[in-house]
């Protein structure tokens, strides 16, 4: 490989380095405070923040004070431009389809210009349809379009930063046990080897316990989304749940969090998937009664959904033999609808508890959009098809922890068991989560918090204070030593060992790691392990200088007999970081990806790098001497 390619690959991975890296670098160096609020604000927060925004900015465009909101004002008025260019579209064809029904077409086309104050979009606004509310609607949803895309950009930068553990910014850390010794559980298990052996299928042990274990690792990939959904209902942000090396065990960190008492309860309650008749006539006179008590300022549900005692008292004797459950209604900030439809359903679950499902996926339909499609197994097939032959023109509601996803029409009967689930304008991510769900089926297995514990963020602060003074003071005696010792060796070793730190950093950028206090300890050992190979390798040429070989002689095969020493000492520490990154927990993990990513960055900065910086010198410099590695002759 000639000099100017190991020059090329080196400058592709600086400037992907420098690209992985830069959200953590804006994130940490060049956002304020307030920035970093923003870009974590989910749900009502969000939307208060937004509103707040919008109507700050609006009263100073209005009052023509558009300093400080030049962006804001610029948005608007190439809004208002584009909705100037659809009316004069109008105008031309005669057609008003893509405005508001109220619109006014004007007789001639309206003379566009390049900057329009607040005033003159008003009145050109109201001309075309004088209703307040679309003149109203023109300027609120332009500044909150803007400001969503804002928000949308800062927690993208978020989403792509080194995190901080737990040990570092405080919060609570959980590892969930399922417990597959439960005896429900182990009848399902049975049961579910059972239907396979019922296929015709030669099954021996080891078969057995293939099918076994994929049905469990199914159930806890279905428990990590189910308490993913309900974490989320409280709106924390940067939540990790993650599976250990087992296929028992569930790791969840909450950065933030200081109880973790209410989240207790909210992790071990048992997640249920079912299937239930609508009954329209209870459906109607409960949403009546809810209607009823909101004109009178009073509420239904608590705020985890659930009914209140006096209304479940009142349901239970005017509608017995119901439950009544809310749908799941989300806006565009991703929080539930204040007022949600609520349906009655009957208390009989169609297909039982454990929904029989061979395959569920999502798939695209003709306009575009996507839907959930699920097939039924041979017998659920049977069943599916008798209970929807007998509810044509019924509704069926499907309902996963008690909440209504969806509840379509049955048109027609279903023979091969093949239906679908649309949900409007679901995320894609959330429709995929739902199709897991459908295969592995109900979560009705216990979970159980086996250990836990919380972070106070004032420790975590002091740690970050103490790790980084630490590391600062490491780092400048590696690099006065190396600098003093190796002479222009030692140089070369200290832009490589920034280089190496910067190449580790990207790559947990890259990874979307998140970085604990002892992942720090991984950094400092890496710069350890680093120095440590540019030693080998400066010891192994001063040897050859030694015996009286040339410079350009010492330098090759001190290189090639260092090359093995090297790779040998961190191929091993390599190979225990993978055991400890497969089996540790927490901070373990942490420290042996940090450890392992670190190793790998060594190898290239020092093998590779390094080689080739010293090398290209020689080229220029046609060094003669040790001098170039020891500031001290030596023998």
């Amino acid at each position: 490989m000639t000099k100017r390619t190991r020059f090329f690959i080196i400058l592709i991975v600086v400037i992907c380095g420098i690209y992985f890296l830069m959200p953590t670098i804006q994130w940490y160096f060049l956002f304020s405070p307030e920035d970093r609020n923003e870009a974590s604000l989910v749900a009502d927060k969000l939307k208060l923040d937004i509103e707040k925004k919008v109507e700050k900015s609006l009263n100073s465009i209005k009052e023509e004070k558009i300093q400080g909101f030049e962006k804001e004002y610029d948005h608007l008025n190439d809004l208002f431009i584009k909705e100037l260019k659809t009316i004069n579209k109008a105008v031309r064809s005669g057609i008003i389809s893509n405005l508001d029904q109220n619109t006014k077409i004007p007789d001639i086309e309206i003379k566009i210009k390049k900057i329009y104050t607040y005033d003159e979009m008003k009145k050109i606004l109201t001309d075309v349809n004088d209703k307040e509310k679309y003149v109203n609607a023109f300027f609120n949803d332009s500044l909150e379009d803007y400001y969503i895309k804002e928000q949308d950009k800062k927690k993208k930068v978020k989403d792509n930063i080194i995190k901080l553990g737990l040990d570092l910014q405080g919060g609570a850390y959980a590892v969930v046990t399922i417990n597959f010794d439960d005896p429900e559980v182990k009848k399902k298990i049975e049961k579910v080897v059972e239907d396979e052996k019922k296929t015709g299928k030669e099954t021996d042990e080891k078969d057995v316990n293939k099918i076994i274990e994929k049905y469990k690792e199914a159930m806890i990939d279905s428990a990590m989304i189910k308490i993913e959904n309900r974490i989320n209902k409280y709106g924390l942000s940067e939540t990790s749940i993650q599976k250990l090396g087992g296929l028992d065990k569930i790791v969840i960190n909450l950065p933030g969090v200081k109880e973790a008492t209410e989240l207790r309860q909210l992790i071990e309650t048992v997640g249920v998937l079912e299937f239930k008749l609508v009954s329209e006539d209870a459906t109607q006179r409960v949403n009546e009664v809810i209607r009823e008590l909101r004109s009178e300022g009073k509420y239904a549900f608590d705020n985890r959904g659930k009914l209140l005692p006096e209304m479940q008292d009142k349901i239970n004797k005017e509608l017995p033999g119901v439950d009544i459950l809310l749908t799941s209604e989300k806006n565009k900030w991703g929080e539930e609808e204040d007022i949600q439809y609520v349906y009655a359903v009957e208390k009989k679950s169609l297909l039982g508890e454990t929904i029989k499902i061979t395959n569920a996926g999502v798939q695209q339909d003709y306009t575009g959009g996507y839907y959930v499609a699920f097939q039924l197994d041979n017998e659920a097939t049977k069943d599916w098809a008798q209970i929807t032959g007998d509810n044509i023109g019924r509704k069926i509601a499907i309902i996963l922890d008690d909440v209504v996803l969806y509840a379509p029409v049955v048109k027609e009967r279903i023979p091969m068991g093949q239906s679908s689930i649309q949900l409007g304008n679901t995320p894609l991510t959330e429709l995929n989560n739902l199709a897991l769900i459908l295969r592995s089926g109900s979560l009705s297995v216990p979970l159980e918090i086996s250990e836990e514990h919380t972070v106070g963020a004032s420790l975590g602060r002091d740690t970050i204070e103490k790790g980084l003074w630490a590391s600062l003071i490491g780092a400048i005696f590696v690099i006065g030593f190396m600098f003093l010792y190796y002479s222009i060796g030692g140089i070369i070793a200290d832009l490589t060992l920034a280089f190496n730190i910067m190449l580790l950093m990207s790559g947990l950028a890259l990874f979307q790691a998140t970085l604990t206090l002892p992942g720090i300890a991984g950094i400092v050992l890496t710069v350890g392990m680093a120095v440590d190979a540019n030693v080998i390798i400066f010891e192994r040429i001063k040897e050859e200088l030694n015996s009286g070989k040339t410079f350009s002689t010492a330098f090759q095969l001190g290189h090639e007999k260092a090359f093995w020493t090297i790779m040998d000492s961190n191929l091993t520490t390599f190979a225990a970081g993978i055991g400890l990154s497969i089996f540790g927990t927490g901070p373990i993990k942490g420290f042996a990806v940090t450890l392992c990513l670190g190793i790998v960055t060594t190898l290239f900065s020092t093998l590779f790098m390094s080689k080739l910086i010293l090398e290209s010198l020689n080229s220029f410099i046609n060094f003669k001497s040790m001098r170039v590695l020891s500031l001290i002759r030596g023998k």
